[in-house]
């Protein structure tokens, strides 16, 4: 017994000291990779197409896709679907319909990566789906290189034919695209990584590093314009729909967030038109309206009413939203964001602010909040300092 153990460490050992050899000897970083297990990992893994036949653990095969659903994802879309197949027979079938797919047949499992595309973006950005199901699938080849297993990732998508077939084959509703097809098993013999490193494909700021200035995302597209004099919208209107944003904050920390109640009106100075809008206690931007001393509130056309659906169904306490659409944030004079896809601006300085009372509500009112999860509502007055338009 003890003599195997030591046979046991030994071997470990060696494996060890075999890849840190391989580091050292390809790697200009070797300090940093050598002291890290995570760039070591990232080295050293390799497309493994053989395998020795002993059954991948149950245990490994959840850490697997635990470790594919901790992906980068765009919005927090998580958009990844995951049909995770240990049939001898289909996966035989893939290994004989497919012929660079041949190593399923000696798989213990394969995972098929897919998207959903009923749970992305919509338009231009309903592709971001590809670029997460990518992020999920690197995730699990390193997690099973990092746990002794080989695998190897086998592209379906966009070739279509390959997806029809697989979508034949494991009966995917409509929606679900699979992306690729990750063959896995503990490897039949050693594996070496390929270096590729290749100095020359790198390009620093530009492609022939020469600098050269970025355009401007429109920002000169706005027109400043008199809300007095060329104010042209139905103040009944204005608040209605889902087409508005409501944005607070500085330079250095922002939100914005969905509104559809709201007044335009003045008060207390006959010369200020003002904008009257409510954030409940509950959500993220209040915190950002209780210490702002300005706010603006957004228009958008019907080209872009993605971004207020998309405002009103995510926390900016989960991500960076204006980050997720690719909208371009600018800032007024006073440092108030709003972005440049917006077709109206009002910039608003606030007068005023207070919490509704509750004794002061009908009963209806008083009912509504009794069920309102995000608490309720503050009411802020703010003086328009600054009317833009496109």
């Amino acid at each position: 017994m003890k003599n195997s153990t030591y046979l046991i460490i030994l071997l470990a050992l060696g494996l060890v000291f075999t890849s840190y050899k391989w580091i050292s000897s390809s790697s200009p970083t070797n300090n940093v990779v050598a002291n890290n297990t995570t760039i070591a990992d990232i080295m050293t893994r390799t497309s493994v197409r053989t395998y020795s036949g002993q059954e991948v653990e149950n245990e490994k095969i959840d850490t697997l896709l635990r470790a594919a659903m901790a992906a980068p994802t765009a919005g927090n879309k998580q958009p990844w679907r995951f049909v995770v197949i240990n049939d001898k027979a289909i996966l035989n079938a893939i290994g004989t319909n497919f012929k660079t797919m041949t190593m399923a047949k000696e798989a213990s499992v394969a995972v098929v990566m897919c998207g959903d595309t009923t749970a992305t973006f919509k338009g231009d950005a309903q592709d971001y789906w590809i670029e997460d199901v990518s992020a999920s699938s690197e995730n699990l080849l390193l997690a099973a290189h990092a746990m002794g297993l080989g695998a190897v990732w086998c592209g379906i998508y966009p070739q279509m034919d390959r997806v029809r077939e697989f979508s034949q084959m494991l009966n995917l509703p409509g929606n679900i695209i699979p992306m690729a097809c990750i063959c896995i098993g503990y490897p039949a013999g050693e594996t070496t990584p390929k270096d590729k490193w290749k100095p020359e494909y790198i390009h620093y700021n530009s492609w022939d590093s020469t600098a050269a200035k970025l355009p401007e995302p429109e920002p000169k597209t706005f027109t400043e314009f008199d809300v007095r004099t060329q104010w042209s919208e139905n103040p009944f209107d204005f608040f209605r729909g889902d087409g508005l944003l409501l944005a607070a904050g500085n330079r250095d920390s922002n939100n914005a967030m969905t509104i559809g109640w709201g007044a335009l009106g003045n008060i207390w100075q006959r010369d200020a038109s003002t904008v009257t809008v409510y954030v409940a206690e509950g959500r993220y931007t209040y915190q950002f309206m209780e210490k702002s001393k300005y706010f603006t509130v957004m228009q958008f056309d019907k080209d872009h009413s993605n971004i207020p659906a998309y405002m009103g169904s995510h926390s900016g306490r989960d991500g960076d939203k204006a980050a997720a659409l690719g909208l371009h944030t600018l800032y007024t004079e006073h440092g108030t964001p709003y972005y440049a896809e917006a077709t109206l601006v009002l910039e608003c300085e606030l007068l005023y602010h207070y919490k509704f009372l509750t004794e002061g509500m009908n009963s209806d009112i008083q009912s509504f909040y009794s069920n309102f999860p995000a608490g309720v509502h503050h009411q802020y007055i703010g003086k328009i300092v600054k009317a833009l338009r496109k």
